[in-house]
Order: structure tokens, then sequence, then C-alpha cells
């Protein structure tokens, strides 16, 4: 299906555009199908570990693990390796259709392997949070609608939260704007000037860690970064989760002063006292959230499965 995808985008861009218009289409759309297959893995994975304690409860087969030499870590870990290689399987079938697209788009390898490796550890996280609901809920149907509503406040509740704090954190700031000197007759290219006025600021920084455990933010994080056009370097093909990533990297800097020059550098006036605008990556906060989630899920289904049980809820099957 991916495959399809990409051949219905990139063939008539094949038969009407150059190769650098092919090149720049096929990274639009391997980053689209990366997406794609998070997406697929996010919808995959809960169903496979949200009910696999409680649904071995339910059977009455998890009794007889409980009563033989296997641990309680060890029956956890065993359930979790199993709903994660599952979800592998999905991936490494997703694989070769993935690689044609990112050869075209001239994607990097260290971009790509990075990528599967952050959808390699959100599957991870995603199975043990999963068997930790497992373990808490009496009912597989309640696990299971708890773990995609997990899925689902992180992926869409609150980016639009994030989204929607934008009407309630404006702020009004004096800010200077370097710009091209203006005089009677025109602009002057060759010259810049500073503007300072008051102008209202959308403080979108204060709840960026509303998207910090964001699963596409996080995919986002390996991609390369957009260079300013003053840098000089070999920008690349953009693609949406590069957009993503520099949409994120300005978000957390929306008041450094570096974003109000619209000056060149070799023009007379050019602010040399401003510093570079300082690279804020999320992935430390948003992956280690994710993998403490995970730890603390293991930690509680293990819990949960110690012998002797001092406490089962009300019509808890044991065997």
């Amino acid at each position: 299906m991916l495959l399809g995808i990409g051949a219905l985008g990139l063939g008539p861009t094949m038969l009407a555009a150059s190769w650098g218009d092919v090149e720049s289409t096929a990274a639009v759309i391997f980053s689209l199908q990366l997406i794609l297959v998070l997406f697929a893995m996010l919808m995959v994975v809960p169903a496979l570990s949200a009910g696999s304690i409680n649904g071995d409860r339910t059977a009455g087969t998890l009794a007889t693990l409980q009563a033989s030499l296997i641990s309680a870590l060890e029956i956890v870990l065993g359930k979790l390796l199993a709903g994660f290689l599952t979800g592998m399987a999905f991936l490494v079938l997703a694989l070769p259709s993935l690689i044609p697209i990112a050869l075209l788009g001239r994607i990097g390898p260290l971009y790509f392997f990075s990528c599967v490796m952050v959808i390699v550890l959100l599957t991870l996280c995603v199975t043990a949070v999963g068997l930790g609901l497992s373990a808490v809920t009496n009912r597989q149907l309640g696990s299971v609608v708890l773990a995609y509503a997990v899925v689902f406040g992180v992926t869409v509740v609150l980016p639009f939260t994030w989204a929607s704090s934008a009407f309630f954190l404006e702020q009004d700031r004096e800010v200077t704007r370097y710009s091209y000197a203006v005089s009677d007759s025109g602009r002057d290219p060759d010259r810049c000037e500073a503007y300072t006025d008051t102008r209202s600021v959308v403080r979108v920084d204060l709840s960026l860690p509303l998207l910090w455990g964001n699963p596409v933010v996080l995919l986002a994080e390996p991609s390369p970064s957009i260079p300013a056009w003053s840098s000089g370097e070999d920008e690349g093909n953009v693609d949406v989760l590069r957009l993503i990533k520099t949409g994120m990297r300005y978000a957390a800097t929306v008041t450094h002063p570096a974003h109000e020059n619209e000056c060149r550098p070799h023009m007379e006036g050019y602010p040399e006292h401003l510093a570079q605008v300082p690279n804020r990556p999320v992935w430390p906060m948003g992956m280690g959230l994710w993998l403490l989630a995970g730890a603390g899920s293991v930690a509680i289904a293990t819990w949960r499965l110690a012998v002797p049980i001092k406490r089962l809820g009300p019509g808890t099957r044991i065997a």
C-alpha cells in the first residue's frame, strides 16, 4: 500500500517535471509515508498489548503462569516482548516501500535510521503503557479503550489544546525590527535600520510542553534543520518533517530578537550584536516522558502480577 501511494504521488511528477522536482516530491512523500507508518503503529500496538494481561486473567490462563517458577517480572517482559515484536513485524514489512522513495528523495542514511529508531522506541513505550493498563483494569475492552484514549490524547487533543492556547497567551512587547532602510525614494537595499514598536506577541513557547510527547513531533526531531537563507548551507529537499521541526524551533524561541532581523550580513547597519537563535530540541523531554511512562507501566504491571495477591476486584477470575 505504501509503495502504491508513493507511485501515485511520483508518477505524474516523473512524467511532467525535471529530476529536481522528482527529488523534492519524493522527499515530501517519504515524510508522509513515515507519518503514516507511525500512525499505523499507534493504531495496531494498543490492540496487541492492552488486553494481554486481563485477557489471560479472564480466560483463566494467567494463574497457571503465576503458579509456575516464572516471576512476575518475567511474565511482564515476555508479554512486552511479544507485543513489541508483533508491532515490529509491521515495520519490517513497511521498510521495502520506504527505501526506494528515500533514495529518490536523496534522504540521508542517518536521517532514515534515526526516524526508524524513533518509531521503534515509541512502539516499545506504547506497548508498555498498554500492558500497564491491561494490568490495572479488569476488563479487556476497558484497557484497550483507555490505551487508545491515551494515544488519541497525546496525538490529537494536546496539539489542539496547544494551538488553542494561542488565544490566551498574547502579550504586548516592545520589539525592535531590523529591516531595509526606507527613504523618500523607496527602500534602500544596501542599508539596514532598526524600527522599534509595541506589538502583540503570541507566547506559544509557554504552552510548548503540551507537544513534548507528541509522536509526530518526536518523529520530526531527527530530520535536518532548514538552514537560514544567509547560512550558505545546502538546504536539501524540504519535507513535512523538516517543516514541523523548524516550526517547533521557532515556537520554542518566539521571543528571540534574531527572528525580527530581515537584513543581510553585508548591509550597512547590520545588527552584528544579535546572537544566533538557540537550538532547543524537544526530543530529550518528549522521549524521556515516554520512557518514564513505559518504565512505570512495566513496574505497575509487575506489582499487579506479584503473588500472593492480597486484593482482587469483584468478579475477577483466578483460574
